[in-house]
């Protein structure tokens, strides 16, 4: 119980201190320019699923578990009051996908993560369809980066390049602009994709921990895992309802912050 807190504390704080870096304008500016949100249907960038040896199953796994979590995001960020309305934005995501996005590159900078670029005539026709200012996209794809991980008894740890899923998100306005990029993680990526096997090398004596890929089946079932929060839990999924937590406080448009620069891209 006492790990969980500290896990949630440090997430908030994370975030809290983070969130200004997203903005790629003011806040003043973003309140002013986007208004009505559009959120649309969690997307998938099904090249970037290469990296995992059964691609096509994974993007099935994803379409499957993806289909209608966004609506829980809308009535969350509804509730922060942070917009003058938050609205669905409805269409099949892999159409969406084709149409919207005109293509990706990794950051040549940490933190490593793939940023997207939107045809700014399809961002304009959604946006006016549905009657908003900018439209909030949100896209799980994989991406390979150096990280710690530690064994389940927090003694030893491996440093090395594991596979994972981001979910990456962007607010993009009716003229093609990003006015704000969430990164896809505060303290941890989406989902794992690999894991170091210390048992292995423990029973084996070895000094090598070989790093091995989550099975199909494991990856369902950690997209399902139900929540489990401090004063009780619910069916929901704990992935989708950690990362609707994250964007929803990055998300809140209040006060005056100075914008930073944008780290450039490199073509992927």
């Amino acid at each position: 119980m006492r790990w969980m807190l500290i896990a949630l504390l440090s997430s908030a704080l994370l975030l809290s201190g983070c969130a200004e870096k997203f903005y790629k304008v003011s806040k003043d500016e973003y309140r002013v320019r986007v208004q009505t949100l559009g959120v649309l249907p969690l997307l998938i960038d099904t090249d970037s699923l290469k990296i995992y040896p059964e691609a096509g199953e994974l993007a099935k796994v994803l379409i499957k578990n993806n289909l209608g979590k966004e609506a829980r995001l809308v009535e969350m960020l509804r509730e922060v009051k942070g917009y003058f309305d938050i609205r669905e934005v409805a269409g099949d995501p892999a159409a969406l996908y084709q149409r919207l996005v005109t293509g990706g590159a990794m950051n040549d900078r940490e933190p490593f993560f793939r940023s997207y670029r939107f045809d700014p005539l399809v961002v304009r026709e959604l946006a006016d369809r549905n009657g908003v200012d900018g439209l909030l996209v949100i896209i799980v794809n994989g991406v390979t980066r150096g990280e710690k991980r530690w064994d389940r008894t927090n003694l030893s740890y491996l440093h090395a390049d594991f596979d994972m899923l981001l979910a990456t998100a962007a607010v993009a306005t009716v003229n093609g602009d990003v006015l704000w990029e969430f990164p896809g993680y505060a303290t941890e990526p989406f989902l794992p994709l690999q894991y170091p096997n210390f048992d292995k090398a423990y029973y084996n004596l070895a000094t090598r921990v070989d790093i091995e890929d989550i099975s199909v089946d494991g990856i369902d079932r950690l997209l399902t895992e139900p929540d489990r929060v401090i004063f009780g839990g619910t069916n929901y999924s704990r992935r989708y309802r950690e990362l609707f937590d994250q964007l929803t406080s990055a998300l809140k448009p209040g006060g005056q912050l100075q914008s930073l620069p944008v780290a450039p891209a490199t073509a992927q």
